[in-house]
C-alpha cells in the first residue's frame, strides 16, 4: 500500500515542479507577451507625410517619439481639441498615421505617441514606462498655440487602453474612448493559469473608469477572441457616464467604413462637449 503513495507523491511533486517553472517562464518573459511590438521593424526615419509633425519627448529612460497631425486647416481657426490615441501592443504609431483622419476633418487634431522601446523610441516598455512617456507627451503638445487644452480627449486601443487610462489618472482629459480594451492585466494572468501578483504590469482600467468625471464611449467586438466584449461591458458599467458599444466585428474593430463608429463617435463628441455639432453625412466618409 506505501508504494502508490509513494507514486502518488513523487507525480504530485513533478507537477509542482513543472508548475514552477511554467510560472518562472512566464515571469521572465512576461515582457515579450505583453509587449511584442518592440519586435517590429520600422523606417529608420519617421513619416512626414500626411502632414505629421514629429515630437522628441526626452524622459528618463531616454527619447521617446510623437506624431502630432494638426486639425483639417480648412476647419475653424484658432485652437482646436485635440485627441491623444495609444495603439495597441502589437503595433506602432507609423500604423496609424492616416487611419484616424476622420478626427481631423472633423477639426480635431492628433497626437500619436510612441511606447518607450518600439519603433524608433529608446527605453523599455513597461506600465511606469508608457505612463511616463503619455504624461511627457500631453506635457508638450499642450504647449502648442493650434491645442485647446480644455477639449482633450484620450483614445486607447487594446493596450492603448491601458495607457490612456494611466494617463487619465495623471492628467485633465476631457473625455475617454477606449476600445477592444480589458479591466486589467490581471484577467490575462488567471486566464494562463497565474497569479496576478507575478505581473510587472498590471494597468488597472477599471479602477480610473470608476474614478473618471468626464464621458467614457466603450467598444468591443461581438467576435473579438482576445479580449472579450464582457471586459468592456464592466468598464461601462463602472463608469459614472459611460457608454457602451458592441460591434460585429473582432478584435480591434476598427473599420468605420463599415461599422457604426463615426456616427457613435461624432453623437459622443457632440455631448461630450469637445464638437458643438455632429458632422454632416455629406461629409463624412
Amino acid at each position: 500500500m506505501r508504494k502508490p503513495r509513494k507514486a502518488t507523491a513523487i507525480t504530485l511533486g513533478a507537477l509542482i515542479a513543472l508548475y514552477a517553472i511554467y510560472l518562472g517562464a512566464l515571469y521572465l518573459f512576461q515582457s515579450s507577451l505583453i509587449y511584442p511590438g518592440t519586435a517590429d521593424q520600422v523606417d529608420a526615419v519617421a513619416p512626414t507625410s500626411s502632414g505629421a509633425e514629429l515630437l522628441k519627448i526626452p524622459g528618463e529612460s531616454g527619447e521617446t517619439e510623437a506624431l502630432f497631425l494638426p486639425a483639417s486647416p480648412d476647419t475653424e481657426s484658432g485652437p482646436r481639441p485635440l485627441l491623444i490615441f495609444a495603439h495597441g501592443n502589437g503595433e506602432v504609431i507609423d500604423y496609424w498615421l492616416t487611419a484616424l483622419h476622420g478626427f481631423r476633418e472633423r477639426g480635431i487634431g492628433v497626437l500619436l505617441v510612441e511606447y518607450p522601446g518600439y519603433g524608433r523610441s529608446s527605453g523599455s516598455p513597461s506600465e511606469a514606462s508608457i505612463r511616463a512617456a503619455m504624461d511627457a507627451a500631453y506635457d508638450r503638445v499642450i504647449t502648442d498655440p493650434r491645442v485647446d487644452r480644455g477639449k482633450i480627449v484620450g483614445y486607447g486601443q487594446s493596450l492603448g487602453g491601458g495607457a490612456i487610462c494611466a494617463l487619465a489618472r495623471d492628467r485633465s482629459l476631457g473625455a475617454l474612448i477606449l476600445q477592444s480594451t480589458f479591466v486589467s492585466l490581471d484577467h490575462f494572468a488567471w486566464t494562463h493559469g497565474a497569479p496576478p501578483f507575478l505581473l510587472r504590469s498590471h494597468f488597472d482600467n477599471l479602477s480610473t473608469v470608476s474614478g473618471f468625471p468626464g464621458p467614457v464611449l466603450v467598444i468591443n467586438g461581438s467576435e473579438d477572441h482576445l479580449i472579450p466584449w464582457q471586459q468592456g461591458r464592466r468598464l461601462a458599467d463602472a463608469g459614472a457616464r459611460a457608454s457602451f458599444k458592441l460591434y460585429a466585428c473582432g478584435h480591434g474593430c476598427w473599420d468605420p467604413d463599415h461599422l457604426p463608429f463615426w456616427r457613435d463617435a461624432d453623437a459622443f463628441l457632440v455631448s461630450a462637449g469637445i464638437l458643438r455639432k455632429r458632422f454632416t453625412a455629406v461629409q463624412s466618409q
